[in-house]
């Protein structure tokens, strides 16, 4: 992403807080300040997001008066390169730790109110937080504020459009070219091995990656099978699940093949898969309730009398992480809105038999939806 797309966004949330920003002024109370944690990688993307920094060990300071990222002597020169706000080196603060650093700072102003982001906290750093503001002699009220950047990072701007849109080339050139070379005896784990270099050679990112899934068999009925050394065999299904990087962001993408020429009930259920995914993506538009997504794929799966094998939502929407909002659960109460980007995945899952999933990206627009994966052909692939 851009510097200054990192900075609007930084000034965005900064403006949110102190005695005139907009939670005071909405009658929501003070908040000094929003502490934003990242250990051993876990909580990176909402510090990526503001700040352009990708690190494994770090804390976002935010303030009315802007950011602060205070970092492990290791990223130091890393995060004065890509972030877009003033970076501390722990160990120039003299200080163990980002976080320890960081508390130590936000200590010094007298703190009445302190946000966090208690979603992507390990317990340890929670734990850290308080015994450090305890150190401080500091009695700050702590608000978990989880949900603020992952609303924010709902709607996406058309950079990260772009990206996703990459991360989708890269990803169906290197499936394709994998499953050229597909064969009855390779194994799932060759495979997925193939597939996953394929995509870091076309330039996936090396950020955080999520592990292909590969399934073949009756090992296709389980919904998130990771690849072993089971070998492709005449007569199998192969499910594969895959997602690249560009710039962080994320595609995620479901599509099968078979070993051989196949049975005409996987041809049937391939079918109704391909139509409960056509009638949920017609929904698609801002607005909708995500809940009548759902129940768009679950009706038609029942309709066809295969709605007793359906394990999942329809769908989740997809972005830095691989699974955020909105959800598309027949329980979800949330509503579609212009900018989301979500993954569209009815599946069939029979226990001992065969599983199939259809994954497929679109973009909600004003005008409805805009299928991005739509470079990539859903066919069921035959491999001879």
């Amino acid at each position: 992403m851009s510097r200054s797309a990192n900075q609007a966004r930084l000034a965005r949330v900064c403006s949110l807080l102190g005695k005139d920003g907009q939670f005071s002024r909405l009658g929501k109370g003070k908040v000094d300040a929003f502490l934003l944690t990242c250990q051993d990688g876990a909580g990176w993307e909402d510090i990526y997001y503001l700040t352009g920094f990708t690190g494994t060990s770090s804390v976002l300071l935010l303030t009315s008066d802007g950011g602060r990222l205070v970092v492990d002597p290791r990223y130091l020169d890393a995060a004065k390169a890509t972030s877009c706000c003033d970076v501390i080196s722990c160990k120039e603060a003299r200080f163990l730790s980002p976080l320890e650093a960081a508390v130590n700072i936000l200590c010094a102003t007298r703190p009445e109110k302190v946000a966090f982001g208690g979603r992507r906290i390990r317990h340890t750093a929670y734990r850290a937080l308080g015994a450090f503001l305890a150190d401080c002699g500091c009695d700050a009220e702590l608000l978990d504020l989880s949900g603020l950047i992952s609303n924010f990072r709902r709607q996406k701007c058309q950079e990260e459009i772009q990206e996703i849109s990459m991360a989708i080339q890269i990803a169906a050139s290197a499936y394709e070219s994998a499953k050229s070379e597909a064969c009855a005896g390779m194994s799932e784990r060759d495979f997925a091995a193939r597939l996953e270099y394929k995509m870091k050679a076309r330039g996936a990112d090396f950020t955080d990656p999520i592990p292909v899934m590969v399934a073949s068999g009756w090992r296709t009925a389980l919904p998130h099978a990771l690849p072993t050394d089971r070998r492709f065999n005449g007569g199998d299904l192969v499910m594969v699940d895959f997602c690249a990087r560009s710039s962080g962001y994320l595609c995620d993408i479901t599509r099968m093949f078979s070993i051989g020429a196949p049975s005409d009930d996987v041809k049937s259920v391939y079918s109704i898969l391909r139509w409960a995914q056509a009638e949920a993506s017609a929904l698609l538009r801002p607005g909708a309730q995500t809940k009548d997504v759902d129940a768009a794929v679950t009706g038609v799966m029942a309709g066809a009398g295969l709605g007793g094998f359906c394990a999942h939502s329809a769908g989740h929407g997809i972005g830095l992480c691989v699974h955020e909002s909105p959800s598309l659960g027949a329980t979800s109460g949330d509503r579609l809105a212009e900018g989301d980007v979500v993954a569209l995945e009815p599946g069939f899952y029979k226990s001992g038999r065969f599983g199939m999933r259809l994954e497929d990206n679109y973009l909600v627009t004003k005008d409805g939806a805009v299928k991005l994966t739509d470079i990539l052909s859903d066919d069921l692939f035959v491999v001879s």
